[in-house]
């Protein structure tokens, strides 16, 4: 079978080919006749970008919008000048493959597009780009759509189709609100590959996997058969490209690495192009013509010698030997010429790119995805299950392994286990990459196009557990099966624990994931990106803990039915219930989410199931208009906000942020509003928006009783007219800096003095006097308190201090150093210097003050915190209190609020200070970055993300890993310059 392009990779090939190219008629097979049926809200990976191979990509014919379809259930839209994500489709979709998308184009004048996949009615949908909403649904197709295309004028789209159901054609002239089917063509014999237009949209050509290559007519009624040919010698045909010229059409071939240049009036091969075989796979199943016909480009699961996968490039139209381009590391499924020269390509890595006509990588947008392919000597488990390796997996970091107690990276231990094949007289056999696996000689049977990929042996024998492209299973050790359970991606590597409670699997969507022995109920998932600074870890149920910036890598998606396109929550618009971190640190220890509650009488369980997420939804908050980004020199842009709520739950309020600040906004009670012509649950408001001189990116929120939504954004170029204008002659529209600055070293409680945080305070507060006025700032205005001047009042005053004095011009940073904690309910207090530490709520700062107070900020806004933990110094009477700054970090940093925090250490770390420094680690960063290290680049400015990305080396380098900055950064929030260069 043939339906997709194959995919491979260097060290699973020949199963994962076969996985990939048999997927369509599986799921076909098992779905006919599915019945359409509300899906529950489900757990999604969410990184920006793709997680699951992408099958298809399309770019309009202006160069403007790339669009790619994954398995991983969307399909998203890019800026192809800076590789940005601007809209993202979610269908309708349920558990395991429905849902899955494996054709995609985009229309000519780029307004929308038509994507399918894998769904109960063989659903094809037509989406608008700029907001990923359904606008027409073709369902009831005979079977899952495998290509798609538009004719040049946008007007006709046709559709090939899996098995022996051949091609279906839609007219539509309006826009794609609607559409009519024209005549197809359904004597085929076995599944459309491909579909091409050509440039006149006079004629179209469709290859199958019956071997022939047929041209038709388009006429008024639809298609009309013009010739056939078998491509005798060449393979079975794949892509089609017709070139500039329409005179010569190039069929790649899905099974070798040749491509056909065929007579586009006949069909009869001219050529049959040939290069060296490839070292991984030679097939040749995409192609292209650059834009002038002077240029063929070709590529599939064709791979040079380093196992790169590479685009062959012919000159002369096909003359000659090609030039290699490697791209990618795993199969590419995708390429269409821009009339700029350009080159779009996709690959299942999942990655796509746009190269320049000389082969230069102008766009990679890749993946942040660990690859467990591999690691199967060093995938290790603790003996209880509770931590894991996977040394080599991750690009960076101060450990190969992470604790699910500490939720923190660590160390592999020396006595951690690999996967066995071998133990107590217990032997697998015959398991990589095979479909016969044995269990002490006995063959286990698996299901129809099924493999094993990887396997593990309990150390007592007793257990066998074994994952395969389909299924994770356990087995005792007759070979008797236990359980089994549907895997949720590819399972690249599986081993068991060594107390017998736990199997755990490696996915091939950077998840990890453990299954209870017992009975194969999947108990908690991992998901860290690859360079670790980023991770979530969730229960089945939604309770979840995560780093700081890690609450947006998972959401909820909520389906809104078969014909709209689904919600998608992160999971930290349900903060407040949901994160949970000291009950995600007791579920492998006690085996399940439930048994650690009963653990843990002080942690209130959330509401589980779908039925509680629905009922607890924020708004969502879409811009109608403009639709796409653009250039005004207006102070003012009016905007179309389509607002939807839960009918018990109506929106309250909107709210925006212009790069960053917050922009007050007229009730919604006095906004123009009508319904929305396209579901009757929207209100579309018409929102006046001041703008300033400068570029601005702009986010919109709708706020109800359960929170606030996701954001929509907004880009808007200012031109340099606009900021002149802005600029009346002899007025200083140079922002005033405003500095707070607490640091606590001795309390009135002896028992938890500090050595460095009140100079740490006082350090700062000196270095931002010393700038005065002039520079960057038109003042510096700064307040320090430190020790017996830092009273719990005389913190709230220096709050209102800065909330009073900031105008919307303005840059205020805040700096906190002394102890902090957090109660059993996980609510952060600071402690001010006369703190009680027995009376938190009545003596110390509890975090809602501080969030206030910067959140209501009218200019930008920088928070610094470096606490440390004062309960394990105070004795077994605070051993409820813990310090774990990762809320308070990533309740600020949210797009909704706006604050730019720097953190001194990551999570649960303790801040380190030293005598030989003369401050703590952390602050010492800070100034030595402020005062010009922090310019690599000698431009004579330090700004908040090259501060950033000195801080975080700085502290890791002085504190020998053992302390790992972080800092975010909201979406929307521009760099900008905090001091010029002090050397």
């Amino acid at each position: 079978m043939a339906a997709v392009p194959r995919i491979v990779d260097t060290s699973h090939g020949r199963v994962w080919a076969l996985i990939c190219s048999l997927l369509i008629g599986l799921l076909t097979a098992g779905g006919v006749g599915a019945k359409e049926a509300e899906t529950a809200p489900d757990l999604r990976v969410e990184t920006g970008s793709h997680v699951a191979p992408i099958r298809a990509a399309s770019m309009d014919r202006g160069g403007r919008y790339v669009v790619t379809a994954s398995e991983d259930k969307t399909a998203r839209v890019w800026d192809v000048g800076s590789g940005s994500l601007l809209s993202v489709f979610r269908p309708p979709s349920g558990p395991g493959n429905d849902g899955k998308l494996y054709a995609v184009a985009i229309t000519p004048d780029g307004a929308s597009f038509a994507a399918a996949g894998w769904s109960a009615g063989n659903d094809l949908y037509l989406v608008r780009h700029n907001d990923g909403q359904i606008i027409h649904r073709v369902t009831g197709l005979p079977d899952v759509v495998t290509h798609l295309s538009f004719s040049p004028d946008g007007r006709l789209l046709v559709a090939g189709l899996w098995g022996k159901h051949g091609v279906r054609v839609l007219h539509s002239t309006d826009g794609w609100a609607s559409a009519r089917e024209l005549q197809g063509d359904a004597e085929y014999s076995n599944e459309v590959n491909a579909t091409a237009w050509s440039p006149d949209g006079k004629t179209v050509v469709v290859s199958s996997a019956d071997g022939l290559v047929r041209a038709y007519e388009a006429t008024a009624k639809g298609l009309k058969l013009l010739s056939r040919s078998a491509l005798a010698g060449s393979g079975v045909p794949f892509g089609l490209a017709f070139s500039p010229d329409g005179r010569t059409v190039a069929a790649g071939a899905s099974d070798q690495g040749s491509v056909a240049l065929l007579d586009a009036a006949t069909l009869k091969a001219r050529k049959i192009l040939s290069p060296a075989t490839g070292t991984v796979s030679r097939s040749l199943s995409v192609v292209a013509w650059s834009t002038d016909g002077q240029r063929l480009y070709a590529a599939g699961s064709w791979a040079n010698d380093k196992g790169q996968f590479a685009i062959l490039s012919w000159p002369d139209g096909g003359q000659g030997e090609p030039a290699v381009i490697p791209v990618a590391r795993n199969t590419i499924t995708a390429l269409q010429a821009a009339s700029d020269g350009s080159l779009l390509y996709a690959a299942a890595d999942p990655a796509w790119g746009v190269l320049a006509a000389n082969g230069q990588a102008l766009v990679t947008v890749g993946n942040s995805l660990l690859d467990f392919r591999n690691l199967r000597s060093r995938f290790r488990l603790a003996a209880d299950g509770s931590a894991v390796a996977f040394q080599e997996a991750r690009s960076g970091g101060a450990g190969d392994a992470f604790d699910t107690r500490q939720l923190a990276w660590t160390k592999a231990g020396k006595d951690w286990q690999a996967p066995r094949t071998t133990a107590a007289k217990t032997t697998i056999d015959n398991w990589f990459e095979r479909q016969q696996p044995s269990i002490n000689g006995k063959i286990i049977s698996l299901d129809a196009n099924e493999w094993s990929l990887s396997a593990s042996v309990s150390r007592d024998g007793n257990r066998v557990a074994l994952a395969t492209n389909f299924k994770i299973r356990l087995y005792d050790r007759s070979g008797r099966e236990l359980w089994r359970t549907a895997a949720p991606a590819t399972p690249w590597q599986v081993n068991t624990s060594d107390d017998g409670r736990w199997v755990v699997v490696a996915f091939s969507d950077g998840t990890l994931r453990w299954y209870r022995q017992q009975d194969g109920s999947e108990q908690l998932v991992f998901f860290p990106q690859a360079d670790g600074r980023r991770w979530v870890m969730w229960t089945p149920d939604g309770h979840f803990a995560a780093s700081p910036g890690g609450e947006n890598l998972v959401g909820w998606q909520v389906d809104r039915g078969p014909a709209q396109a689904a919600d998608f929550y992160p999971v930290a618009r349900f903060r407040a219930e949901y994160y949970r971190p000291e009950l995600i640190t007791e579920v492998i220890g006690k085996g399940s989410t439930d048994a650690a509650l009963a653990a843990l009488p002080a942690v209130a369980a959330a509401p589980t199931g779908g039925q509680a997420i629905r009922e607890r939804l924020p708004p969502t908050v879409r811009i109608v208009s403009p639709d796409a980004a653009g250039a005004t020199s207006d102070s003012e842009i009016k905007l179309k906000v389509a607002v939807r709520a839960p009918a018990d739950a109506p929106a309250t309020k909107l709210l925006a942020r212009v790069n960053g600040q917050p922009v007050s906004l007229p009730a919604l009670s006095s906004l123009r509003s009508t319904r929305s012509e396209s579901s009757k649950e929207e209100t579309i408001y018409e929102v006046p928006l001041p703008l300033p001189g400068l570029d601005v990116q702009l986010l919109l929120f709708a706020e109800n009783k359960h929170g606030v939504s996701p954001e929509a954004s907004l880009a808007v170029k200012r031109p340099p007219a606009a900021a002149a204008k802005e600029a009346p002659a002899g007025v200083d529209l140079r922002p005033a800096l405003y500095v707070l600055t607490i640091g606590i070293s001795k309390y009135q409680d002896a028992s938890i003095q500090l050595e460095f945080a009140a100079k740490d305070s006082t350090d700062l507060a000196n270095f931002f006097k010393a700038l005065g006025g002039g520079g960057l700032y038109r003042k510096v205005s700064v307040r320090l308190l430190t020790d017996s001047g830092a009273k719990r009042d005389d913190v709230l005053d220096g709050l209102e201090w800065i909330r009073r004095e900031l105008t919307a011009r303005d840059v205020a940073m805040v700096f906190i150093a002394g102890h902090g904690v957090n109660d059993s309910d996980g609510t952060y207090y600071f402690l001010p210097q006369d703190v009680n530490i027995k009376a938190l709520k009545r003596t110390a700062v509890i975090f809602t003050e501080i969030r206030n107070t910067l959140v209501s900020l009218p200019g930008k806004a920088m928070f610094f915190i470096d606490t440390c933990h004062a309960g394990n110094v105070l004795g077994t009477g605070t051993r409820s209190l813990r310090l774990d700054t990762t809320a308070v970090v990533n309740e600020l940093s949210s797009a909704d609020n706006g604050v730019i925090v720097f953190a001194a250490a990551t999570g649960r770390q303790y801040a380190q200070e030293s005598s030989d420094w003369g401050n703590g680690a952390f602050t010492k960063a800070i100034l030595e970055g402020l005062r010009g290290k922090a310019d690599y680049n000698k431009s004579g400015r330090v700004t908040h993300k090259m501060l950033d990305l000195y801080v975080s080396e700085r502290v890791k380098a002085l504190t020998e890993g053992a302390q790992s900055p972080v800092t975010i950064v909201p979406s929307g929030v521009p760099d900008f310059p905090l001091v010029l260069d002090q050397r």
